[in-house]
């Protein structure tokens, strides 16, 4: 069965939180947090679900391109306190309260208006995986906290799973090179593909993956 729109973009999107290492280098070095934006940014928030930390992060694109599909930048990075969501199996309300606070510092980022049109999604790696093979339904009830924590924002919450291994490691793979300019290519004042060349691969030594 074919992926629908909505997994594509998160795809995409988490394709990107992959290499968190290299945007924040860039973020570092450019101070996007600072930037102004343009009044036609759109939004996306994604969790980084982690074995041993979550992450969120905010993305942006220009909405003047055709059906929305200007280039994702990185507009901001939020560690959340505490484990990995995979911890909380003793009190699973807990892994959806400990995504608060970075979540209200996405939504201070974000205009308020645009709130209701952020599309969001929780994504859970290694330590998910583990836990849902070995108590499925202790991986259920931290997913449904979650979810439940995330639904009741103002935001337009997509959904909380856990990914595959091998969607984990293309995802890596997409963002390294698209990163690297070997996909897109920014030339002239436009993005362009770039002549035929050598890609990258990519190695994931993080946490239990």
């Amino acid at each position: 069965m074919g992926l629908s729109w909505k997994e594509r973009v998160f795809m995409a999107l988490l394709g990107v939180a992959a290499a968190s290492g290299l945007t924040m280098l860039v973020l570092i070095l450019v101070k996007a947090i600072n930037v102004l934006l343009p009044a036609d940014t759109k939004f996306g928030i994604v969790f980084d679900a982690g074995s041993s930390h979550t992450s969120l992060f905010v993305y942006q694109w220009p909405a003047n391109k055709e059906k929305d599909t200007g280039v994702v930048s990185q507009a901001l990075t939020c560690q959340i306190e505490g484990p990995g969501i995979s911890s909380y199996t003793s009190d699973p309300t807990q892994a959806g309260e400990s995504l608060k606070s970075c979540l209200e510092e996405a939504l201070a980022l974000i205009p308020q208006a645009q709130h209701p049109e952020t599309p969001t999604f929780l994504g859970s790696t290694a330590g998910m995986r583990l836990l849902s093979q070995k108590n499925s339904s202790q991986a259920r009830d931290i997913l449904a906290a979650v979810s439940q924590t995330l639904s009741k924002s103002p935001v337009d919450f997509w959904g909380a799973k856990i990914l595959a291994g091998q969607d984990e490691g293309a995802f890596g793979w997409i963002t390294i090179n698209y990163v690297l300019g070997m996909l897109l290519k920014y030339s002239s004042g436009q993005w362009i593909l770039p002549e035929e060349g050598m890609l990258v691969g990519a190695l994931d030594l993080g946490g239990a993956s």
